[in-house]
Formats: structure tokens, sequence, C-alpha cells
């Protein structure tokens, strides 16, 4: 029942695309309307309401892999309470907007906080020796850890999140990636979770690349961003074999994306840390690639399109490696420092 757990999960989160889609065509709902500004490169009023989608297929996917044994109506149940209120702000900033940043952020670590104590989803070890050795002696630290990682990834998502297909199809890496070192070391539980998580999403960018019929908005991004960081380091902390290099580097493209984004801004700028601008990497590529087909705003839709599979290529330099050497902590060390070099000079290069 593991392939109907997917279809399912993908075949709903498309039909609730096309749902959404037709509400927020005909009666406005989840619909954004701020063409032209600050960030939006969409030029025509669109639904930003996909994380519903996604969402619904993927509890749908859930409960029926529960069903037959490879997950618990349990955790499901847990999982659902944890993610609630991380996920309640995300819906209520795509639907109705206005949300405080840092409302936004206290939801992230309430439901981080909530994921170590329900799920036990703390860092014990992060495979360097001194380090693990002060984890051990002083649990609290992995937790404060634990806490940071699973509230900052869903922001990090949100952050990649500026062209279609862009957030969701990286998404659709990391959750493959972890769900296929799952299934090497036999976490059945894991393994499903993430495998419905990739139908969810892949239901999502039918209508969502190339087209962009529809958005991940801020409830997607969080719900791909906290549980692919929850299911990685559940992963890590049930399996030694695992490296918990694993974990960063499958995660580390939005990971990173978010350091390097705030360094830049508060160090280099002078600025919040978190104001938001135009000068990410993948905007970076979209300029680059305007001026090498001679695109005009008119044709701006076909410009977002051909933006997404460039950083698609980015993100596959650390998760390709995760895969490959899940179990070798040198081995996605050096991974990790590759990614970051190769990230930089591509930064500057197209900063240039």
């Amino acid at each position: 029942m593991i392939r109907e757990s997917i279809a399912l999960a993908a075949l709903l989160s498309w039909l609730a695309c096309v749902l959404l889609i037709v509400l927020g065509q005909r009666w406005g709902f989840g619909l954004d309307e701020t063409v032209g500004e600050l960030q939006k490169k969409h030029r025509r009023p669109t639904a930003r309401s996909g994380g519903l989608a996604i969402v619904t297929g993927f509890a749908a996917g859930a409960v029926l892999a529960a069903a037959h044994g490879y997950s618990t109506p349990r955790f499901d149940l847990q999982l659902a309470v944890v993610a609630a209120p991380l996920l309640l702000t995300g819906v209520w900033e795509d639907l109705r907007r206005h949300l405080s940043p840092p409302l936004r952020a206290a939801a992230g670590v309430l439901s981080a906080l909530l994921a170590v104590i329900v799920l036990g989803a703390g860092i014990d070890r992060i495979g360097v020796p001194g380090v693990d050795a002060l984890l051990h002696a002083w649990p609290l630290l992995g937790v404060v850890l634990s806490v940071v990682g699973l509230a900052a990834l869903p922001h990090a998502v949100n952050m990649i999140d500026g062209f279609h297909g862009l957030a969701g199809a990286v998404g659709v890496m990391i959750l493959a990636a972890i769900g296929y070192v799952a299934f090497k070391v036999g976490d059945a539980q894991i393994m499903v979770l993430a495998g419905v998580g990739v139908g969810a999403l892949l239901g999502f960018l039918f209508w969502n690349w190339p087209r962009g019929d529809i958005f991940l908005g801020d409830a997607g991004a969080y719900f791909i961003g906290f549980v692919a960081a929850l299911l990685a380091t559940l992963l890590v902390r049930r399996h030694a074999q695992v490296s918990p290099w694993f974990a960063l580097a499958v995660l580390l493209y939005p990971s990173w994306e978010l350091l390097f984004s705030v360094y830049r801004r508060r160090v280099l700028r002078g600025r919040p840390g978190m104001l938001a601008d135009t000068l990410h990497l993948h905007h970076l590529v979209h300029r680059r690639l305007q001026r090498a087909l001679h695109l005009q705003a008119q044709h701006e839709r076909e410009a977002n399109a051909h933006t997404a599979p460039y950083l698609w290529g980015l993100a596959a330099f650390s998760i390709g490696p995760a895969v490959l050497w899940w179990d070798r902590g040198a081995w996605l060390a050096a991974s990790c420092l590759a990614f970051v070099v190769v990230y930089v000079w591509s930064y500057r290069v197209l900063l240039r």
C-alpha cells in the first residue's frame, strides 16, 4: 500500500489545487493580488493557497499508510498537533495577511519545541567528537539546537520560494532523499511519510510549474521545511548508522540561503537580517536569464519558469552526495564545504 498512499496524496493534492484555483479566480479565495511588488514576480492575481492542497494530500496519504501498518494513527495525530501552530500561522498569512514576523517566528519555535517534547526530535549528536560529548553531558544544548533548526528551516524554505517550481521541486528532492535513506535502514514509517510528502508535492507542482497557476504560499513552504527537518532529525536520532551530516547535507540549500542572506544583510549592508530584498541567488539567476534570453516584461512568465531548473541543479549538488554517502560523515562534511564554495562563487559571478 506504499504506492497507493503516495498516489492518493498526489491525486488529492492535484484535485485540491484545481478547487483552490477555481475558488481564487471566481471568489478571490486566497488570491495574491500584489503584483509588481518587491519579490513579486507574477503579473496576474494568483491563488497562494497551495499549502492547503499539499497538507490535504499529505494527510490523506498518511492516514492510508497508518491504516496498513506503515505508520501509526498516534504518530500521525502527534505530527498534526506539533505542526499545527506553524501551519495555522502560514494559512492565516496566506488568506488574511498582516501577521507580524515575530508572531510567525514564535509559532515556529512552538512547533519545534512540541516536536522535541512529543516526538522526541532532539539532536543528540552532530558528528563532531568534542561537540557530541558536550551534547551528551548537556542534553539541554541538544534541545536548543533542535528547536533552532526545526524552527528556522520552514522560514528558509519560504525564503527560496521565489519562482515557479523552485521550493516545491527542492522539497521533492529532499523528501525523496530522506525516504531513500529510510528505506536503506529499514525505517518504514519515515520512508512512507517522506514518500507521501513527495506525492503531495508532485500533485501541487503539476499546477505550479511551469504555468504558475497556484503558489505554494507560506503554509506550503512551512510544511515542506518543517516535515523535512523533522523527518531528517528523527532518521538520524533513530539510526546510529546515519551520519548527522546527512541531515545537514540534504537540507543545505535552503539552510545556507537563510544563513548567507542574514550575513549579507546584517554584516555586509548593516540592515535587518530578515528584511526582504531581491538579492537572493535565485533573483540573480533570474536577472541573468532575462538578459541572456532578451526577455521583456511581457515574457516574465517564461523567465520565471526558466529560473527554477538552475537552482534544482544547485540543490542536487548537496542532496546527491547526501544520498550517496549517507553513512560517511567525513565525505558528507567535505561535500557540504564544496557546496558552500560553489554557492558563494556562483553568487559573486552573478552579482557582477
